[in-house]
């Protein structure tokens, strides 16, 4: 006889593009097996697939702008009040610091266990980012200690939800992002859709200079050459800077070099051929691109940012964690990569790490907490 299964609610401000969304479209299916779930976004924004068993609601059509989040704020807190005393749900799990303050605020209402997930630190993310910034890291510092267990994506971001934001250290677990690594290595033999060069670094986010620095990498890039002439770049993504960052390689004299392959569904195809995956963040919650590439073989290279690499790839075990401040270590890590031995060596260490957050070990440490 099947057990039935608990209604659960996974609240996220949207599926739009990005590490988070990505992560929680992986999740859904997985939890949708185990929990009768209700994937609630608080704006009908989706770039990424889901099977149509998943039931999904939208409390909001496309919000574009700061000042129509906030508008439709207490909507959204009270349309999530309505969701859980229909589906008499009695936990809900939220991704992101908009979805986290709406969870704890109608919990205030409903009394039911708001787990909340938090990736990076809100300070470093919306300190000096306006209004709607400030807002919300006096929400956190406030809302937080009043949920019911959070989920950190690191131990760092643990420590500093306790430090900062004042919960119990018993309200907090520790529960990295997950990569399907079946999915990824199936994918991975997909052809990209256009052609790539023989042999190119690539850099898997948002193109956004304030947070992932990839102007930072295109100079390291053009020292690069100087020793390895055939070599590319290319950047998966979009962001505010791609404009900027295209200006930049014209003032370096490396435009012709460079490729802006714009989104990709398929990023894993790019990682399977690549010399290795590059990230110079400024700061990271868990950087998901680095696991995604292990999955399928490529070595990574990282800066030492405050968050995430070093948990993942060790100190230079299973990857090359260089400092971040310091561009002739990049420059090196990336030109020892043309050592077959070394690429080998780290490219089967890197695949072997990635084990460790396969998609069913993840999914089973979201189940013993949300239970």
């Amino acid at each position: 006889m099947q057990t039935e299964r608990a209604p659960l609610i996974f609240l996220l401000p949207s599926l739009a593009g990005g590490g988070a969304e990505r992560v929680a479209a992986t999740l859904a299916p997985r939890l949708d097996l185990h929990f009768d779930l209700t994937l609630a976004l608080l704006q009908n924004r989706c770039d990424f697939p889901l099977p149509g068993s998943v039931r999904k609601t939208f409390f909001s059509g496309p919000l574009l702008s700061a000042p129509a989040n906030l508008v439709r704020f207490p909507y959204h807190v009270f349309s999530l009040v309505k969701l859980v005393r229909r589906s008499r749900a009695l936990t809900v799990l939220s991704f992101m610091e908009q979805a986290n303050i709406i969870n704890v605020l109608a919990a205030q209402m409903t009394g039911h266990r708001a787990i909340l997930s938090q990736r990076t630190n809100p300070k470093e993310q919306y300190l000096g980012k306006g209004v709607l910034g400030a807002a919300i890291v006096r929400s956190c510092a406030s809302l937080y200690p009043r949920c019911h267990r959070l989920i950190a994506v690191s131990h760092r971001v643990g420590e500093v939800v306790v430090e900062d934001y004042g919960l119990r250290p018993e309200q907090v677990a520790v529960i990295a992002n997950p990569v399907d690594i079946e999915k990824m290595r199936a994918m991975a033999g997909e052809e990209p859709p256009l052609r790539l060069p023989a042999r190119f670094l690539l850099h898997v986010g948002r193109l956004d200079i304030a947070t992932k620095r990839q102007d930072y990498l295109l100079s390291a890039f053009k020292e690069m050459l100087h020793e390895i002439a055939d070599l590319s770049l290319v950047f998966v993504g979009v962001g505010p800077d791609r404009e900027f960052l295209q200006a930049r390689c014209c003032e370096l004299g490396i435009a012709p070099k460079v490729i802006f392959a714009g989104w990709q569904e398929n990023v894993a195809g790019f990682m399977s051929r690549a010399l290795a995956t590059v990230l110079c963040s400024r700061y990271e919650g868990w950087p998901n691109v680095l696991v995604e590439a292990m999955s399928v073989g490529c070595p990574v290279v990282a800066t030492d940012c405050p968050t995430g690499p070093r948990e993942i790839i060790g100190n230079s075990r299973y990857g090359l964690l260089v400092g971040q401040d310091d561009p002739a270590e990049l420059v090196a890590a990336c030109l020892s990569l043309f050592r077959e031995p070394t690429r080998m060596h780290l490219a089967s260490q890197a695949a072997l790490r990635a084990r460790d957050y396969a998609l069913d070990t993840i999914v089973d440490r979201y189940r013993r907490v949300l239970q």
